[in-house]
């Protein structure tokens, strides 16, 4: 009975799909690297390998903002308020996260004019 419970318990845990940690480590010619859960961890690998510390699509999203970086604390508090990247890695530094670029804000969609004039030509 005590092997039943085992498989079972093993299977379970191996159909359930593993979790990828929310920050990569990235650098030319080599593959993302995400293995971190702490954002502060992932910056100073970063740091180590002149690379830098990237937010894992499929279990994190930088939110769209105003400015181009935001700064990533432990407990993933979020604040994207920083237009250049070294005030970004600065204060990053100061609050022992990553610092990471934001997605840029959507394009602005303008709708024709009604009372615009149209030439046939």
């Amino acid at each position: 009975m005590k092997h039943v419970r085992k498989t079972c318990a093993i299977l379970l845990l191996s159909a359930q799909p593993a979790l990828a940690a929310p920050f990569c480590v990235e650098n030319t010619g080599l593959p993302p690297q995400c293995l971190y859960v702490d954002p502060g961890q992932c910056q100073a690998e970063a740091d180590k390998i002149n690379g830098r510390c990237t937010a894992n699509a499929e279990s994190f999203t930088v939110p769209q903002g105003q400015s181009a970086f935001c700064v990533v604390e432990p407990g993933n508090a979020i604040s994207c308020v920083y237009s250049d990247l070294a005030t970004c890695r600065q204060e990053s530094a100061r609050r022992h996260g990553a610092c990471l670029a934001a997605p840029p804000p959507p394009a602005l969609h303008t709708a024709p004019d009604p009372f615009a004039v149209q030439r046939p030509y």
